[in-house]
């Protein structure tokens, strides 16, 4: 029995060892998300509805450029209710995060509200989980709201980005 559990305790080190069992860097996402509507495109196609948008993430570590395609765009009981589906990548400098949308439009109030999975990503975001909401206002053809949540990633030997919560702990705890 000691040779058994000696065994299993020398893999479970090499696995740590060699990087097999990295644990998910979550980031916490506290963001602004600003967008307009704009014309779908074959790198952003909205195939069934024609509804697309692209626009910007102002900080942190999803910073970067934003293109979203409506999948679906469903009335409601309520005349300016509406729900939709889509996607929304987003290409940041250190790789790109493709998150599924569904979402309520209220077209009468000016406000949404959507629930964001992750489902791919390139990049430093190869392999990324998470989820998100967002939520804000519509004025015309422009949409401004906070994008929250977390987007956690693959841990890495070497990853330069310290942008994690453990990591501002470790910062604070060395100052």
């Amino acid at each position: 029995m000691r040779l058994v559990s000696t065994a299993v305790l020398a893999l479970a080190l090499a696995l740590l060892a060699s990087g097999g069992a990295r644990a998910a860097r979550c980031t916490a996402i506290d963001a602004t998300i600003a967008t307009h509507l704009s014309l779908c495109t074959a790198q952003n196609p909205s195939p069934t509805v024609g509804l697309c948008t692209v626009g910007t993430v102002d900080s942190g570590l999803l910073a970067g450029d934003t293109s979203f395609a409506a999948f679906t765009f469903t009335p409601t009981d309520v005349d300016t209710v509406f729900h939709y589906t889509g996607n929304l990548i987003i290409t940041t400098p250190s790789g790109t995060l493709t998150i599924r949308d569904r979402g309520v439009l209220d077209m009468g109030k000016g406000a949404y509200f959507e629930f964001q999975k992750v489902v791919a990503g390139t990049g430093a975001f190869a392999g990324a989980k998470g989820m998100l909401t967002s939520q804000g206002r519509f004025f015309g053809a422009t949409f401004v709201g906070s994008l929250t949540g977390k987007v956690c990633r693959r841990g890495r030997h070497h990853d330069d980005d310290r942008d994690d919560d453990s990591a501002d702990a470790e910062g604070a705890a060395k100052e």
